[in-house]
């Protein structure tokens, strides 16, 4: 009878350990997870700030429409939302790398 308690409080601990392994293999990766530094709309470039080279390097957009932008942006004073900037050629494309922040007067 000692025996059997021995192997039940052994198969009990093991079914205990392997609980709790499980438990922290499927949770660990959480706790390791990295917080990125920044958001994705901190890398996007402000579209009222930007200057002639900034705008350049913006994928699809090159030196005319930066050129365009910069001229559109002196008229218009500064660009309130993205949406103004639709006429630009590819704008669908241009979004995803650009931002407009509010500007105070």
């Amino acid at each position: 009878m000692g025996l059997n308690k021995a192997v039940l409080e052994f198969q009990s601990l093991g079914l205990l350990v392997f609980i709790l392994l499980t438990i922290l293999i499927y949770h660990f990766p959480k706790f390791l997870k990295d917080k990125p530094l920044y958001k994705s709309n901190d890398l996007k470039i402000d579209i009222n700030k930007a200057d002639q080279t900034t705008l350049e390097k913006i994928p699809y957009i090159g030196e005319k429409t930066a050129s365009l932008i910069i001229e559109d942006r002196n008229i218009r004073g500064y660009y309130k939302n993205i949406d103004e900037l639709k006429w630009i050629k590819n704008f669908d494309k241009v979004k995803e790398y650009i931002k407009v922040e509010e500007v105070n007067e």
